[in-house]
């Protein structure tokens, strides 16, 4: 099994059809901070000229494992908001304009 990613997700999916989590984390690292978290902990617990205990690499291990999923999270939420964005902006464009003022006024008198 791959430490990279989750037990039967990323790498270690059943037939590998999903990207690794390392992947994941490279590509939004610049805009998710836990991504870059998980990054620099795996550097340090994937480093071969380091020589550290067992138990200082079970923390190590334990430490990249929490960042990564805390990144996964994130990374799914992010791109889960955008497709629920999309989903709404395609509704709207189907709506014909005179439902969507009709709903907008319900909407401005319900708040009053």
């Amino acid at each position: 099994m791959h430490r990279c990613c989750p037990p039967r997700h990323g790498c270690n999916a059943p037939k590998g059809k999903e990207p690794c989590a390392l992947a994941l984390c490279r590509t939004f690292a610049a805009t998710e901070p836990d991504a870059a978290l998980a990054l620099s902990r795996w550097g340090a617990l994937d480093d071969p000229g380091q020589r550290v205990s067992a138990a200082q690499q079970r923390f190590r291990r334990r430490a990249y494992e929490r960042a990564r999923d805390r990144a996964l999270v994130a990374i799914a939420m992010r791109t889960g908001a955008a497709l629920s964005r999309s989903r709404h902006s395609r509704q709207r464009e189907n709506e014909p304009h005179r439902a969507r003022r009709r709903r907008g006024a319900r909407l401005a008198h319900s708040v009053r």
